[in-house]
């Protein structure tokens, strides 16, 4: 069986979070423990192939297309050495996708003509494969921005297995009417999606639409969507379309506490203890945090938005980190607003706060070693990859019981031998600081903690079990279309 994922994303090369790491490792894992190949389609981005300087071959050429008043050819080119089995195509359109970031300005605002963007590279999909004659099982989309791709081949190839997963239904692609009419989606499509929303119909819609199945990542986060869409059209499709949460993976070799030759000081479940230490005295160190092992120190690799409740951590945490009772080290880019939150709290929290306003590999492997805590008040988390990493670290979790988080994490106090983390009872800034409190405190009882550090660290979150999973979608449906 041979299927292609369609993405905005893939780690190492083009990634701003957890698509990219997903575009790498489940397609591998499909391949490796299933025999289902795959090849992978995305946009060619210019500035991050010439940064890292990813030798690329040209296989195909596309005819111009006018998209929202803009017209503009495409080519298919190859990405050549690289890790993955089947072969990773790149849509180039400079004039679309020649910008500094996959999704935002420098402002972190989306990009204006952002639906524009994702309709035109739908149609070079299809279009590519029709003109290549390219034969797949299964084309398998992520997101809103795969849905005119979905759309486009839903009219195309009517009876091609389609599956749609989404990983945040928070964002999805709306549209005013007129905007749809330019957007050069075929006719029956647009039909379909304007009679099921005539007034603000999104790509994402027309994704679920399209799909002949629908995963988010998580079962919570699956019975979240279908309760905070209900009563609309794209609550009703999703009902109709009956989504399957599925949890997603960590590649343990990526995030491998033991691993040799990186930021961190090697260690594993037999010496976590130590090893923390260590890894948070480093952190400290090369952060120009206080050197103190006994302040208990927070890390969060996270985008910094209100959707992560980032603006309840930093009310949350500001008074912890100005009195010095405890550190905290957020990596991340943030919203123009909260940028100026952590510019002013650091002023005030000397020694105690150290941001990093993008993502760094080194750091984020450091901040994960050595923190003792990791703190996501999230007001939405479809799977929530974050503790899962942290587990593997040692650390512990202080999150809001949402989406995927109510599916891995169970509180230590309330289960002793079972829990990994704590649950915030109620999305507030007090709520966050009073659990973060309860959890510094329950952390001097040095027994529970080695244990409960153990015991989250041989915990299987790995991406063999969220495979297996996929791979029963995909026979499904498969099997239905032959």
């Amino acid at each position: 069986m041979k299927s292609l994922f369609v993405t905005q994303e893939f780690a190492p090369f083009f990634s701003e979070g957890g698509l990219g790491l997903t575009s790498a490792a489940l397609p591998a894992s499909l391949d490796a423990l299933h025999g289902i190949r795959h090849d992978l389609v995305m946009p060619y981005y210019p500035w991050l192939v010439n940064r890292l300087s990813l030798g690329t071959e040209q296989v195909s050429a596309l005819t111009e297309r006018q998209i929202a008043g803009h017209r503009s050819a495409a080519t298919v080119h190859r990405l050549l050495d690289h890790d993955h089995n089947g072969n990773i195509f790149l849509i180039r359109a400079d004039s679309w996708y020649d910008r500094a970031a996959i999704y935002r300005d420098d402002r972190y605002l989306p990009f204006p003509d952002e639906a524009a963007r994702s309709a035109f590279f739908g149609s070079c999909v299809a279009d590519w494969l029709a003109a290549d004659r390219r034969s797949y099982s299964l084309v398998h989309g992520n997101d809103w921005q795969s849905g005119s791709v979905l759309a486009h081949l839903r009219d195309r190839y009517p009876s091609l297995p389609l599956l749609l997963t989404i990983h945040n239904g928070f964002y999805t692609g709306e549209l005013l009417r007129d905007e749809l009419l330019g957007l050069g989606l075929p006719a029956g499509q647009v039909g379909l999606l304007l009679q099921h929303e005539p007034d603000r119909p999104s790509l994402l819609l027309a994704g679920i639409l399209a799909a002949d199945a629908v995963v988010t990542c998580s079962p919570g986060y699956a019975q979240e969507l279908l309760e905070q869409t209900s009563d609309t059209p794209l609550g009703s499709a999703l009902h109709r379309a009956e989504p399957t949460g599925i949890v997603f993976g960590v590649d343990g070799e990526l995030w491998h506490p033991g691993a040799i030759g990186r930021s961190t000081l090697p260690f594993d479940a037999s010496n976590v203890d130590a090893g923390k230490q260590l890894n948070k005295q480093e952190l400290q160190k090369r952060l120009r945090l206080t050197q103190d092992d006994s302040v208990p120190l927070i890390g969060v690799c996270s985008r910094v938005v209100p959707e992560k409740g980032s603006d309840l951590l930093l009310e949350a945490l500001a008074p912890l980190l100005v009195r010095g009772s405890a550190q905290l080290v957020l990596v991340g880019p943030a919203e123009d607003a909260l940028r100026t939150t952590l510019h002013l709290l650091g002023e005030r929290a000397v020694g105690n706060l150290s941001y990093i306003p993008h993502f760094d590999q080194d750091i984020a492997w450091l901040t994960y070693a050595g923190a003792d805590l990791t703190v996501m008040p999230s007001r939405v988390e479809p799977c929530g990859l974050n503790q899962l990493i942290a587990y593997r670290y040692g650390t512990l979790p202080v999150v809001n019981p949402v989406g995927g988080l109510r599916d891995t994490v169970t509180d230590v106090r309330s289960d002793p031998t079972g829990g990994g983390g704590f649950l915030i009872p109620e999305l507030s800034a007090e709520a966050v600081r009073a659990t973060v409190l309860d959890a510094m405190e329950w952390m001097k009882q040095p027994g529970e903690l080695t244990e409960t550090r153990r015991r989250v660290m041989e915990q299987d979150w790995s991406w063999t079990r969220t495979a297996g999973e996929y791979a029963r979608i995909h026979l499904a449906l498969t099997e239905r279309a032959a």
